[in-house]
C-alpha cells in the first residue's frame, strides 16, 4: 500500500493537507531543487562573489560568499530546502569543502532527471542509468589521480605571499603589538586556468582576448607581473621576498584555489607543528586536528599570523587573571559538557515523580545553586587550579567568583583542544565537577597576555595565549578590520587547512578548473557509443542508458562553462559551450592526463613561453568523489518520493487555496 493510500482512509481536512502520485509532466521537489541550487551558481569557481542575506523582520544582515554559507542564513521551509542544507552541511562538516560543487550538481542533475520524466523514462530506469553514469565519473577520477609525489617534486618557483621570510621561531611575547615575522600580504600565482599536470608545454595556447577581465584572487589564474596601480613599495617587495621553496609549499600552492593568504597561514602553522614534533625545516607533519582559530575583529588583515598555544579572547575582567598568573606554571582542569548546577550528560535519565524530602531545615536560604558552587568553588581551591576550561557553557556565579580568586574559566572549547591539554598536562577530563580528585588536575600551564585592543564596539578585549611544554596546538589569528568578512576568512582558511590535508591523506590529487570533469564527458560519450553499437538483446534491459547519460553530459558541461564564465575566461555559457566542444575534439584524438585540457592563455594574449613556470590547480579526489556522490543520493532522494504531507493545515484561513498544493 502506497503512502498516499494509507493516509487517504485517516485524512482530516482541517489538520492536515497532502499531495499524491507523480506527475509525469513535471516533480515539484526536483524543480525546487533546481531553483535552489541556481542561487547559488555566481559561487562556483575562482570569482566567489560576496552576497548580502537581509532579514527584514529583524532587520539583521549577513554577508556570505560560500554555497554552504548561504543555505545556513537562508529561512529554508520547504522539505527540499532542509534536505539541501542538511546535504551540505555534512559535506562541508566533513571536507570543508567541496559544497559549491555539490550544490550544482544537484541542481544539474536533477534538471537531467525532471527532462527523463519529460520523456517519459520510468523511474527506475532513471536511477540505473544515473547510477551507470556516476560510476564512469569515479572511475575516471580513479585514472586520472595524480600522485602527490609529482606535485611535491615540480620545483615550483612561487613567490610566496610574505613580506618577509617565513622565522623559524614562535613569535614571542615581548609586548610586541605583533611579531614582524607575522604579517601576510598576498602576491600573486602565475596559475593556468583548468590546466592539467604540467607535463607538457601546450604550444598551441589560444590567445586570450584583449579587453579580458583580470582576476588578482582567482584560482585558476593570475598575473605575476604587478599593476601600475600598485605603489613603487609594493613592487619592490613583491620583488626582492621570496620564502622558502619546499615540498609542502608546492603541494599548498597547488591546493590553494586563490586564497594564498590563507594557505600561507596554514603553512605558517605547519612549520609550527613541525618544529615542535622535532621534523626541522621538512614539515611534512600536518595534522589538522590540531590547529584552531582566533578571530581577532577591527586589526588589518596582513596581521594574521599562527602562534604555538591555544589563543582566545578574553573580557577585561578574565584577563586581569591572567595578569596575576602570567609566568607561573598553574594546574588546569578539563571538563567535557557545561559547568553548572544543571547540567547532566548526554544519555541521562532523570526520573519522573521523585521528590527529594530532608529532615534539616533551611534557615539560612542558600538555595541548591549556591551551595552548588560553593562545593564547586571549595574543589578548585583544594587543588590549587588556575584554569578550567570547558567545552561547552559555564555558570556566570561561578565565573565570577572564580576570576575573585584569581581562577581562570574558559568556555566554548573544542574537543581537541581539550584532548591536546589531557595528554601534555596530564589532566583527565570529566564530565561533572564535583568528580575532580587529584588525579584529575594536570600542571605545567603557562598563560601570557598577546595583545590588548578595542573592539568596534568599544569594549576592551584581551588576546591570551594558553601553553603547556609538550602541546602541539597551533592557533591561526584570523585579522579584519570589517568585522563582517572574518566568517569569510575563517572559512577560506580552514578549506585551505583540510584541502591540505585530505591531499596529504588520500596521497593522490586530481586536476582541477573543471579538467577531471571534462574527462569524466569524454568517458560519458564514450559509453553513449558503446550503447548506441548494442544489440537489441544487449539494450533490451537497459533501454534508455544514452539518453540519460547525455543529460548527465549536459549538466557537466553547465558545470565546466560556468566555471568558465565565472573566471572571467568567456563571457558567455554559448562561448564557453563552443570552446568546450573545439576541446573535447581534440580531447578525443589525446585523452591523456597531461594534456591542456581548456588552456587558455591569460597572459594578456601573449602566448607563455616555455621557461615560464605555469602553475595547475588540483582538487581532492576524496572530497569531490564525496560530492558527486551526495549530490546524486539527494536527487535520487526526491525522485522517490511520491507524496508530501503537510499538518497543521488550517482550512479556516482564506488566503491559502487549494491548489497551493500540487503533485509531486
Amino acid at each position: 500500500m502506497s503512502m498516499s493510500q494509507t493516509a487517504r482512509g485517516k485524512r482530516h481536512p482541517e489538520e492536515m493537507s497532502f499531495t499524491e502520485s507523480i506527475n509525469h509532466r513535471g516533480h515539484v521537489v526536483l524543480e525546487q531543487l533546481v531553483t535552489l541550487a541556481a542561487t547559488a551558481h555566481t559561487l562556483l569557481g575562482p570569482s566567489e562573489r560576496y552576497k548580502f542575506i537581509n532579514d527584514e523582520a529583524s532587520g539583521d544582515s549577513v554577508m556570505v560568499c560560500s554555497s554552504f554559507r548561504l543555505l545556513e542564513n537562508l529561512d529554508l521551509t520547504c522539505s527540499v530546502g532542509q534536505l539541501l542544507s542538511e546535504t551540505v552541511l555534512a559535506q562541508q562538516k566533513v571536507f570543508h569543502s567541496g559544497s559549491g560543487s555539490l550544490l550544482f550538481l544537484a541542481g544539474a542533475w536533477s534538471r537531467a532527471a525532471l527532462e527523463c520524466l519529460h520523456q517519459g523514462i520510468t523511474i527506475p530506469h532513471v536511477l540505473s542509468a544515473m547510477s551507470e553514469g556516476l560510476d564512469v565519473c569515479v572511475q575516471v577520477c580513479r585514472d586520472r589521480a595524480v600522485p602527490i609525489e609529482d606535485v611535491l617534486h615540480q620545483g615550483v618557483v612561487q613567490k610566496w605571499s610574505v613580506s618577509k621570510p617565513h622565522s623559524e621561531a614562535p613569535p614571542s611575547f615581548n609586548g610586541h603589538p605583533f611579531p614582524k615575522s607575522c604579517p601576510v600580504s598576498e602576491h600573486r600565482a602565475n596559475v593556468r586556468p583548468l590546466a592539467q599536470p604540467p607535463c607538457q608545454h601546450n604550444s598551441k595556447a589560444v590567445k586570450a582576448a584583449r579587453g579580458k577581465i583580470k582576476l588578482t584572487h582567482s584560482r585558476h589564474f593570475t598575473s605575476n607581473e604587478t599593476s601600475d596601480s600598485e605603489g613603487p613599495t609594493q613592487r619592490s617587495v613583491s620583488q626582492l621576498n621570496h620564502s622558502k621553496n619546499t615540498e609542502l609549499d608546492s603541494l599548498a600552492l597547488a591546493v590553494s584555489h586563490g586564497c594564498n593568504k590563507a594557505m600561507d597561514l596554514v603553512l605558517q602553522a605547519s612549520r609550527i607543528q613541525s618544529r615542535i614534533n622535532g621534523q626541522g625545516d621538512s614539515h611534512k607533519m600536518f595534522d589538522v586536528n590540531k590547529l584552531v582559530t582566533c578571530p581577532l575583529p577591527g586589526l588589518p588583515e596582513d596581521h594574521a599570523c599562527a602562534l604555538s598555544g591555544y589563543v582566545v579572547l578574553l573580557s577585561a575582567e578574565q584577563a586581569s587573571v591572567v595578569s596575576h598568573l602570567k609566568d607561573k606554571s598553574v594546574r588546569i582542569v578539563l571538563l567535557n559538557g557545561d559547568l553548572n548546577e544543571k547540567y547532566r550528560h548526554l544519555g541521562f535519565s532523570n526520573p519522573a515523580a521523585v521528590q527529594h524530602v530532608t529532615d534539616t531545615l533551611d534557615v539560612h536560604g542558600v538555595s541548591q545553586e549556591q551551595m552548588w558552587v560553593n562545593g564547586a568553588l571549595a574543589i578548585l581551591l583544594k587543588y590549587a587550579v588556575g584554569v578550567v576550561l570547558v567545552n561547552g557553557v559555564a555558570s556566570e556565579q561561578l565565573t565570577d567568583h572564580c576570576w575573585r580568586h584569581n581562577i581562570l574559566v574558559i568556555e566554548r572549547v573544542k574537543p581537541a583542544v581539550l584532548s591536546d591539554f589531557a595528554q601534555a598536562t596530564g589532566a583527565i577530563p570529566v564530565s561533572y565537577i564535583t568528580q575532580v580528585n587529584r588525579r584529575c588536575v594536570g600542571s605545567g600551564v603557562r598563560l601570557q597576555v598577546w595583545r590588548e585592543y578595542l573592539s568596534g564596539r568599544g569594549a576592551e578585549s584581551t588576546a591570551v595565549t594558553v601553553t603547556a611544554e609538550k602541546t602541539a596546538l597551533v592557533t591561526a589569528a584570523i585579522t579584519s578590520s570589517v568585522q563582517g568578512k572574518l566568517q569569510s576568512l575563517e572559512d577560506q582558511f580552514w578549506g585551505c587547512a583540510h584541502r591540505l590535508h585530505h591531499a596529504l591523506k588520500d596521497g593522490r590529487v586530481l586536476p582541477g578548473g573543471g579538467v577531471v570533469e571534462m574527462h569524466c564527458i569524454h568517458a560519458l560519450q564514450k559509453r553513449i557509443e558503446n550503447t548506441g553499437n548494442r544489440t537489441k538483446d544487449e539494450c533490451r534491459g537497459k533501454p534508455y542508458v544514452g539518453r540519460v547519460l547525455q543529460l548527465m553530459v549536459d549538466g557537466l558541461m553547465d558545470y565546466v562553462s560556468t566555471l568558465l564564465c565565472n573566471s572571467g575566461q568567456l563571457s558567455t555559457k554559448a562561448d564557453a559551450w563552443t570552446k568546450i566542444h573545439e576541446q573535447l575534439k581534440d580531447l578525443k584524438g589525446d585523452p591523456d592526463p597531461c594534456v591542456n585540457v581548456l588552456g587558455l592563455d591569460v597572459n594578456d594574449g601573449l602566448c607563455s613561453d616555455s621557461s615560464s613556470k605555469m602553475e595547475s590547480v588540483y582538487d581532492n579526489v576524496t572530497v569531490k568523489v564525496e560530492a558527486w556522490r551526495r549530490a546524486l543520493d539527494l536527487v535520487f532522494l526526491l525522485l522517490q518520493t511520491d507524496a508530501e504531507i503537510i499538518t497543521g493545515f488550517d482550512a479556516e484561513k482564506k488566503d491559502i487555496q487549494s491548489n497551493s498544493f500540487v503533485f509531486l
